[in-house]
């Protein structure tokens, strides 16, 4: 009974926050992989930069259903992520082996997850990470791969700035934000989608909020939470 009342709970308490998101969002994709999209924002020829793909590209394939004219690039250096993606990838999608990083065409480190037997119970096995932290690579091979930026991408599409940018990068996300805050980069998405990685690697749920806070700075407003998963939308973006 007392778990049963839990998940009763807890499904409450999502769609009361769901129902309180504000007109023309849309979830797009599986209860998994999918995200929430403010449609409003989105404008035409829209690009969705999609950096962590692991295996579920089920928000990049509704992201092409929904608009028209859409062009998503999916970033992920795991060969196990791209073996799965590219036997799915629909048209409208290009798929890089690439580390989203602060730089491009540099080589770096990707640290793979430990074999799935070594890993706990309902870990997906595909979550690599640049941070060696990441309590799933311990133990895990590692491989080199090269940078891509950004900006190189925008370059790649004719494009000064995304519609969406989604990161789930397990952990490295908290230097790529310091860093796209800081130079001002930031701006060139109109909505920001992030999955935090506090507690699972070396930073903290406090280095969570201050990033929530220097992206308000930036003039971002977080607009719903999931878990882990975190909604911003940039304030001028209409």
């Amino acid at each position: 009974m007392g778990k049963h009342w839990s998940r009763l709970k807890r499904s409450l308490s999502r769609r009361w926050k769901e129902w309180r998101l504000p007109h023309g969002y849309e979830r797009l994709g599986t209860r998994y992989g999918g995200w929430w999209v403010d449609t409003r924002a989105v404008g035409p020829q829209p690009l969705l930069i999609d950096c962590g793909l692991g295996e579920d590209i089920s928000f990049p394939v509704a992201f092409l259903q929904r608009f028209a004219d859409a062009r998503v690039i999916g970033v992920d250096p795991n060969p196990r992520s791209l073996a799965y993606c590219r036997a799915r990838c629909p048209s409208g999608m290009e798929i890089l082996a690439n580390a989203f990083w602060t730089t491009t065409g540099e080589p770096i480190v990707f640290h793979l997850p430990r074999t799935q037997d070594k890993l706990p119970q309902g870990a997906d096995g595909v979550s690599g990470s640049l941070d060696p932290s990441h309590e799933y690579v311990e133990g895990g091979e590692r491989i080199e791969t090269k940078t891509v930026d950004l900006d190189s991408l925008l370059s790649r599409t004719g494009r000064t700035e995304c519609d969406v940018l989604k990161l789930d990068v397990e952990g490295a996300e908290y230097a790529l934000l310091d860093a796209l805050i800081a130079s001002g980069r930031i701006q060139a998405a109109r909505q920001v989608l992030i999955e935090f990685h506090h507690g699972v690697t070396r930073h903290t749920s406090d280095e969570t909020r201050r990033i929530v806070d220097s992206l308000a700075a930036a003039g971002f407003r977080l607009i719903h939470t999931e878990s882990r998963n975190y909604i911003f939308r940039r304030e001028f973006a209409r």
